[in-house]
C-alpha cells in the first residue's frame, strides 16, 4: 500500500496529549518507563504482538486501564469484518504476518488484572476492530471487563491521511464545553464525526465490571481548570462557565486564577456588552455563582478558621440534606470548594440561585464550630454575595434545627436479669447529652404490651418536662435486650399514633449499660471502630456475612477476636431467635444491620445502605415512615427491610456516664406542685 506521509506526526501528536499529565495522564505502557510510542518502516507483525502482550502483562501488574491506539493501514481479509493491521511483513487480504486487531483487544481485556482498556483506531475498515459480544460477556472474567473504543470509519470506508488522529488529538488539546471533566468515547465521536467528512466515526463503550469506580475515559477536559480562581472555584463552576461563556462568545475567556476576582468581574463586564439574550443571562448566572462560591469560600476559611474541619462541613452538609430529603452527589468532594461548588451550581430549583442554600449550609457550620450567628461579620459576607435576607432565614433554621436536637429521651429495658422483659423501665431525659431528669416506670405486664405502655409513660412524662423547658422532643433512645432484639419493633407501638411517626426512633444494646468483665475490656476497641466508621466516606463500612459466615460460633467468636469484622456488620439473613450470636457480634461491633424477615438481604440489595449511609441511622427511621404511607419505592423499600443497632459516639458516651455519674435523685415534691 502507499506510504502514509503523516503517520510518524499523527502519531507522535496523539501520543504526546495522552502522556500530557494535565490531558491523557496516561504513564508508558511498557516496563521501566519505556515510551510505548513505536513507528517505523520496521515493525512486523511479531514486534507488535511482542510489545502489546508485554504492557497487557505490565498494565495486569499495576491494575492500571491500558491505552492502545493503533494506526496505520488496515484490512478486512475478503468479506470478513475483522481489522487486519498491516506491518512491514505483511501483504494485504492475507491474514498471516498481519495482526488482527480484534484478537489483540479481546486478550487485553480479558486478562485478568487489567482494569480496561482504551482503543483508538485509525485505519480503513477500523470498526471491524470490534471484538465478538460473545468474547466480551464471557472468557476468563466471565465478562467482568471495560472495553471503550473509538474508531475512525466503518467496516466499508477507507480512512483519508490519518484526519481522525489528527483531529482527536486537537480536540484533546482543546478539550469540549459542557461535557463534564473527562472526556468519553460518546462526546468526543459525536465531535469528530462534525470535523470528518466521508468518515463515519464510530465508538463502543462496554462495561461488564460493577465494581469499577469510574468510567473509562480519553483525557481530562482542557475546558475545566482545577485551579479555577486560584483554586477557591470548583469542578462545576468551571463546567458551567464554558459552557455558558462559549454559547454567548467562544472569545470570552473562562475566568483564571485570581485571588481578588478581577477576571470574574471583568468577564461579567464582556456579557454586559452583549446584547440581552437567554445565553447571556446564563451566563451571567454563572458568574454570579462563581463571585459566591469564592466569595463564601474566602469568608468561611477567614471567619472559621482553625476550627474548620472535615468532619464538622459534612456534619453540617447531612444535616441540611438530611432535612430536605436530599442525597449528596456521589461524587462530591468534601473540602470547603468542593462543598460550596455542589450547593452553588446543583441546588434544587425552587432556590433560584443556590443563595438560600450556601446561606443554610454556612449557618450550620458555624453552629457546629461553635460561631456566634449574630457575629457582624456574618452579616458582612451576607452583603457582599447579596443575600441578607437568605442568612437571616439561614440563622432562624440553625436556630430551630438545635433546639429540636437539644432535648432526647432514652428509655432502657435493661433491668431484666433474664435478658427477657423486664418489670420497670429506666428513663432519662437528657439535655445537650447531660442527664437532666431520671424516672422509673413499672411495666403493668412483664410482656411486650406492658414495656409499650411504659415507655409510652415515659414519653408523656418527658413531654411535660419538654413543655416545661419550651423544647422540643424529637429523638427517642431505646436501648433493649438482645433477645428483645430480635422480636421487637418499638417504633410501630403506640396507641393512639406510632412512636415511630412522632420520633425518630433509636435501637441500642442495654447490655453496654452494665457489661460484665469482658464486654469492659474491648469497649476502646468499639469505641475506635465507631471513630473509624464515622469517618467513612464513600460506601457503607459494614462486613456482610453471610449464612456459612456465622454456621460455626467457634470459628466466628475467633474471627471477632483476631478483627477480621473491624466494621459495622450486616447480616443477610434474619438471626431467627439466636439472642447469643447477636450479644457475641454486638460485644465487637457499634453497628449491626439485620433484615426484618426471613426474605434475607442479598448483596444486591445492599447498595441502598451505600447511597444512605451517610444520613444513617435517621435514614432508617425515614423508610420506615415511607412504608407505613406507602412510599416505600427504590431504596427507601429496601432500606425499609433492615434493623439496626446504632451505638454511636454519643451512645457509648452515656453508657459511661450511667456507671460513673450519680443519678439525680428526685426530692419528694417533685412533679407534685
Amino acid at each position: 500500500m502507499e506510504h502514509l506521509t503523516r503517520l510518524e506526526e499523527a502519531a507522535t501528536g496523539l501520543y504526546v496529549v495522552l502522556a500530557d499529565p494535565s490531558l491523557g495522564a496516561c504513564v508508558p505502557g511498557l516496563p521501566d518507563g519505556r515510551s510505548g510510542l513505536f513507528t517505523g518502516d520496521d515493525l512486523t507483525s511479531a514486534t507488535i504482538r511482542d510489545t502489546v502482550d508485554d504492557a497487557i502483562q505490565y498494565a495486569a501488574r499495576c491494575g492500571a486501564v491500558l491505552v492502545l491506539a493503533v494506526l496505520g493501514h488496515g484490512f478486512a481479509p475478503g468479506r470478513t469484518s475483522t481489522l487486519h493491521l498491516m506491518c512491514a511483513d505483511s501483504t494485504e487480504d492475507i491474514r498471516h504476518c498481519a495482526v488482527n486487531v480484534s484478537e489483540l483487544l479481546t486478550v487485553a481485556v480479558d486478562h485478568p488484572g487489567v482494569a480496561g482498556v482504551l482503543g483508538i483506531v485509525d485505519t480503513c475498515h477500523a470498526a471491524g476492530a470490534v471484538p465478538a459480544a460473545q468474547d466480551l460477556a464471557a472468557g476468563a472474567r466471565n465478562g467482568r471487563t471495560r472495553l471503550s473504543l473509538l474508531m475512525a470509519s466503518s467496516l466499508d470506508q477507507a480512512a483519508v491521511d490519518l484526519s481522525f488522529s489528527r483531529s482527536l488529538t486537537r480536540i484533546l488539546r482543546t478539550g469540549l464545553p459542557g461535557v463534564g471533566s473527562a472526556l468519553g468515547v460518546a462526546a468526543t465521536r459525536d465531535v469528530l464525526r462534525t470535523v470528518l467528512v466521508g468518515q463515519n466515526v464510530s465508538g463502543l463503550d462496554y462495561d461488564g465490571d460493577g465494581s469499577a469506580g469510574e468510567p473509562v475515559w480519553i483525557a481530562l477536559n482542557a475546558r475545566v481548570s482545577d485551579g479555577l480562581l486560584g483554586g477557591l472555584g470548583g469542578r462545576l463552576a468551571g463546567e458551567e462557565l464554558a459552557e455558558a461563556l462559549s454559547a454567548v462568545d467562544p472569545c470570552i475567556p473562562v475566568p483564571s486564577a485570581s485571588a481578588d476576582l478581577r477576571s470574574a468581574l471583568r468577564c461579567r463586564e464582556d456579557l454586559l456588552g452583549h446584547p440581552a439574550s437567554a445565553t447571556r443571562g446564563r451566563a451571567l448566572r454563572a458568574v454570579d455563582g462563581l463571585l459566591i462560591a469564592v466569595r463564601t469560600v474566602t469568608f468561611i476559611r477567614r471567619w472559621i478558621g482553625g476550627d474548620l474541619t472535615t468532619a464538622r462541613m459534612r456534619q453540617a452538609l447531612h444535616t441540611m440534606l438530611a432535612a430536605e430529603g436530599r442525597l449528596p452527589a456521589t461524587d462530591l468532594n468534601v473540602t470547603d470548594v468542593g462543598i460550596i461548588d455542589e450547593l452553588t451550581f446543583n441546588h434544587p430549583a425552587s432556590d433560584g440561585d443556590g443563595r438560600r442554600t450556601v446561606a443554610r449550609f454556612v449557618a450550620l457550620l458555624a453552629q457546629s464550630c461553635g460561631k456566634d450567628l449574630g457575629d457582624p461579620e456574618l452579616r458582612g459576607w451576607a452583603q457582599q454575595i447579596e443575600a441578607l435576607v437568605e442568612v437571616n432565614d439561614a440563622v432562624e433554621y440553625a436556630a430551630r434545627g438545635r433546639d429540636g436536637q437539644r432535648l432526647s429521651l432514652v428509655v432502657s429495658l435493661h433491668s431484666s436479669l433474664t435478658g427477657d422483659w423486664p418489670e420497670v423501665l429506666d428513663g432519662w431525659l437528657l439535655l445537650d447529652g447531660t442527664m437532666l431528669r431520671h424516672e422509673q416506670f413499672p411495666s403493668a405486664t412483664v410482656d411486650r404490651r406492658g414495656a409499650e405502655g411504659a415507655v409510652e409513660d415515659a414519653v408523656l412524662w418527658a413531654e411535660e418536662h419538654a413543655r416545661t423547658l419550651d423544647l422540643p422532643l424529637k429523638r427517642l433512645d431505646l436501648a433493649v435486650p438482645s433477645g428483645v432484639l430480635l422480636a421487637w419493633r418499638p417504633e410501630e407501638a403506640g396507641v393512639a399514633m406510632l412512636l415511630g411517626a412522632r420520633f425518630e426512633v433509636r435501637l441500642h444494646w442495654s447490655s453496654r449499660l452494665t457489661p460484665d468483665a469482658v464486654l469492659q475490656s474491648i469497649e476502646s476497641v468499639v469505641a475506635q471502630r465507631w471513630e473509624a466508621i464515622s469517618e467513612c466516606d464513600g460506601g457503607a463500612p459494614v462486613d456482610w456475612l453471610v449464612h456459612e459466615d456465622l454456621a460455626d460460633p467457634l470459628v466466628l467468636r475467633s474471627h471477632l477476636r483476631n478483627g477480621r469484622y473491624a466494621r459495622g456488620i450486616g447480616l443477610t439473613n434474619h438471626p431467627g431467635a439466636d439472642a447469643r450470636l447477636m450479644e457475641m457480634l454486638l460485644a465487637y461491633t457499634p453497628v449491626l444491620l439485620w433484615p426484618h424477615n426471613s426474605d434475607g438481604f442479598p448483596k444486591e440489595r445492599h447498595g441502598c445502605v451505600d447511597k444512605n449511609w451517610w444520613a444513617m441511622p435517621g435514614a432508617l427511621a425515614r423508610a420506615y415512615r415511607d412504608r407505613w404511607l406507602g412510599q416505600d419505592a427504590g431504596d427507601a423499600g429496601n432500606l425499609a427491610d433492615l434493623r439496626a443497632v446504632w451505638d454511636d459516639h454519643d451512645w457509648l458516651r452515656f453508657c459511661w456516664s450511667f456507671r460513673t455519674v450519680t443519678l439525680p435523685v428526685r426530692t419528694p415534691d417533685e412533679g407534685t406542685s
